[in-house]
């Protein structure tokens, strides 16, 4: 691979390895719409919230969905009950009743839809019998990683973009389960990506997960090109409180410990290790994966399988701040997409 191509995939800081202190580089233009006129463009708005009850629940709008042949839109409900069963609910929907606006969020599709009102969103979905109506309320800044490219080609016009409007928020919320009315408040997480390619050209696969503690809010990815000669893109986030302390790709993984999924015939790391050193800030956090609570293989418009998994990890951190130091553990939530036919995570260190 030239090294013109290597900096396409680090197009987030212009082409090298990067890292901001303090950084507030996000606009509420960055969570509206990045239509484009081709065949494979995609966009996604995505909603993680973790109830004070014990539920987790995930909304997601597909204004056209990468993992599916047409990309239709679509939305989808996940949610994990604390006793260990989940329901999931899809939803399609026609062109022509969905909208997006450009200034800022603002997604609507049939009548379910999700909405920047300026001091918050708000969100209403209903697929079947299953209602979420949601509230929330950003506390740590909505932030992008540079530039906000996770690839970025000139030359062909291919590119990737993801923003975090939301790294960590409340949220209050009303959930109908049939018959079952819940009110309920928790910590929620929002993001929104868009693209003008497969991802799985680029892609082969990513471990992204999100801590939202008492006092600190950490969002990780580590994603592994399909191509071996190309950059790993790594990604870490850190806050603390509601004030912003780093966003880099300068960190190092490792995965251990390796299990066997029976469902979808994968492997995964239990043992995740993630390592940064960089501006006055030092960080260790190591996962161990205590529950595989999603496994399933996707909708994919590729010619072979696609899988995504999802866990529950506790987790032990150490922080370096400026010279200030500071341990925190807890449980996380994590996920492995696996977009290519073989696992990039196996034989890698």
């Amino acid at each position: 691979m030239n090294e013109k191509e290597k900096k396409n995939y680090l197009a987030r800081w212009n082409g090298e390895r990067g890292a901001d202190r303090n950084l507030m580089n996000y606009d509420r233009r960055d969570d509206g719409n990045h239509f484009y006129h081709n065949d494979l463009y995609y966009e996604w708005w995505y909603v993680d919230c973790s109830f004070d009850n014990g539920y987790h629940a995930i909304v997601t709008f597909h204004f056209r969905n990468e993992f599916i042949h047409p990309k239709i839109p679509t939305s989808q409900i996940m949610i994990y009950k604390p006793d260990g069963s989940k329901i999931t609910k899809f939803k399609e929907y026609k062109s022509d009743q969905c909208y997006a606006g450009a200034d800022y969020c603002d997604v609507r599709m049939g009548n379910d839809w999700l909405k920047d009102i300026g001091n918050g969103y708000e969100c209403h979905i209903k697929i079947g019998n299953v209602e979420m109506n949601l509230k929330l309320k950003g506390i740590v800044p909505g932030f992008k990683f540079g530039s906000g490219y996770l690839y970025k080609n000139e030359e062909t016009g291919l590119l990737h973009g993801w923003v975090i409007p939301i790294p960590y928020g409340e949220v209050s919320a009303e959930m109908i389960l049939g018959s079952e009315v819940m009110q309920v408040k928790g910590a929620a997480y929002h993001d929104h990506n868009w693209g003008t390619g497969s991802m799985a050209d680029i892609f082969s696969g990513w471990d992204w997960g999100r801590i939202h503690g008492k006092d600190y809010t950490i969002d990780f990815s580590w994603c592994m090109p399909v191509d071996s000669d190309a950059p790993i893109l790594s990604y870490l986030f850190i806050a603390r409180g509601s004030d912003i302390i780093l966003s880099t790709d300068i960190m190092h993984a490792e995965f251990s410990d390796f299990s066997h999924d029976d469902n979808t015939g994968q492997d995964y790391a239990r043992k995740i290790i993630m390592t940064a050193d960089v501006k006055g800030v030092k960080l260790k956090l190591q996962m161990n994966s205590t529950c595989l609570i999603e496994s399933m293989e996707i909708q994919t418009s590729a010619a072979w399988k696609q899988y995504y998994l999802r866990f529950l990890a506790d987790y032990n951190m150490e922080i370096e701040i400026d010279g200030k130091e500071d341990r925190v553990s807890g449980e996380l939530l994590h996920e492995l997409m696996l977009l290519n036919k073989d696992n990039p995570f196996l034989g890698y260190k």
